[in-house]
């Protein structure tokens, strides 16, 4: 995965600095925000490795035909067929509530 979060820290410990000796009060809080900016992407990126990793440690037991459902497969959820079904009797419940009291 591109990005590194220890790169990411770095620029917003750079971006900080600079703030702290900006010539005006506006373009200190541009330093300050991109710090900021910087730091909650190191977090993103940390987050998304975590993720990544995790998926990797996870054996498949059935293979995916779309790389949507993927996530949803190694995760234990549901299939997007399965889920589908239950929408879909979801909205017909919703549509014909009185077939579906007496079932």
């Amino acid at each position: 995965m591109p990005g590194n979060p220890i790169e990411c820290r770095l620029h917003s410990l750079h971006c900080s600095e600079l703030a702290e000796s900006a010539a005006t009060t506006e373009l200190r809080q541009k330093f300050t925000d991109l710090a900021e900016t910087w730091k909650q992407l190191a977090a993103e990126l940390e987050s998304d490795q975590a993720l990544l990793g995790a998926i990797g440690e996870l054996e498949f037991t059935q293979q995916a035909c779309e790389p949507y459902e993927t996530l949803p497969l190694v995760l234990g959820l549901r299939s997007l067929g399965a889920w589908s079904a239950i929408h879909s009797e979801r909205a017909l419940s919703e549509l014909y509530p009185k077939q579906y009291e007496a079932a």
